[in-house]
Parts: C-alpha cells; sequence; structure tokens
C-alpha cells in the first residue's frame, strides 16, 4: 500500500480517487504551491485496526501547528476497518456532512459527501479482493436514513443480525463472490 504510515497531500478528491482505488503514483499529485487547498490523508494501522483520516487543509504547516485528528476543524472524513479471515468489517465510516456544524469548519456538500463515500467504500472493496474476503461488513443505525441515503446505493443489504455492540444499529452487508 503507498500511504501506510505517511500523511500525503493531494490536489481534490479525484486524485484520493485515483490513489486508493487506482493506486495511481504519489509523486503524480505533489501540489506545485506551498500554500493551497489540498486534501491530506494518514493511513496507519493500531492494534489491528486500519485507520484512514482525511483532512482539507491549506499546506502542510497544519500538520505541525495543528495535529490532523478527529476533532480538527478541518477533518473531513474517516474510515476505520479490520480485516478479518472471511471478511473485513468497517468498524467506523464517518464523512463531514454537516450534522455537527460546530465542531467542523470544511463541510462537504452533497456531490462530495457521496463521491467520498464511494471512493472509501471502493477503497474496501479493493482490499477485499486483494485479501481474497467475501464479505464487507458495515453496522447501520436501525432508523437506517444513512443506509438509505449513501450504503443502499453501494450494494449493500440489510441482515438480521444486529450489531455485536450496540442493540440499536444493524449490520449491512456487501457478497463480493455475487459481484
Amino acid at each position: 500500500m503507498l500511504i501506510y504510515n505517511k500523511v500525503i497531500l493531494l490536489p481534490n478528491l479525484e486524485a484520493l480517487n485515483d490513489l486508493l482505488n487506482n493506486n495511481d503514483n504519489v509523486s503524480l499529485y505533489n501540489c506545485k504551491c506551498i500554500y493551497e487547498d489540498k486534501i491530506a490523508i494518514q493511513h496507519y494501522v493500531k492494534k489491528d485496526i486500519n485507520i484512514i483520516r482525511i483532512w482539507k487543509t491549506k499546506s502542510l504547516f497544519d500538520y505541525w501547528y495543528n495535529d490532523f485528528h478527529h476533532c480538527n476543524k478541518n477533518f473531513i472524513g474517516s474510515l476505520d476497518y479490520t480485516i478479518y479471515d472471511t471478511y473485513i468489517k468497517i468498524d467506523h465510516l464517518y464523512i463531514n456532512d454537516g450534522e455537527h456544524k460546530n465542531l467542523y469548519s470544511n463541510i462537504l456538500d452533497e456531490y462530495q459527501v457521496e463521491y467520498l463515500i464511494k471512493i472509501l467504500i471502493n477503497f474496501v472493496k479493493t482490499i477485499a479482493k486483494k485479501e481474497n474476503k467475501n464479505k464487507i461488513i458495515l453496522d447501520v443505525y436501525r432508523n437506517l436514513r444513512l443506509y438509505h441515503k449513501y450504503y443502499y446505493y453501494e450494494g449493500f443489504e440489510i441482515t438480521n443480525r444486529k450489531c455485536i455492540d450496540n442493540p440499536f444499529w444493524i449490520e449491512t452487508e456487501i457478497n463480493l463472490s455475487l459481484l
């Protein structure tokens, strides 16, 4: 993987898609200007959980002064996933779509939210295919608002299983062997 244990600056979401899903060379996306709009991505592993954090930023210096983390005002998305024997579990998927306006200043519009979700789910599908995993599992809240808004269109199907750690959430899955 090209991005493990690094912070990479990219010019836009299209470059992020190319990096994650097409394995494009990172050096192709070096931003020419030191201080311009960029997307920063960090991918690392902690206790067998793969963690991806994404921010909008003007400069790499934001990393040193503000520290990129989940509570940073520039935060736009995150994905945590775990690789098991026969499936991949998406433990956490969050996109800054404006629900928490008091926490974040870089709110994405509806098109950007849908595009970023598609990028991250396609990335997990790519990992699953490389690792020969049959399923991707994602927990959703039982009112299914986000499921019908985003995940249904990415191929997730509702199961009868409840989430292990929260009875108000249910499991959805994609069976990759049927695709």
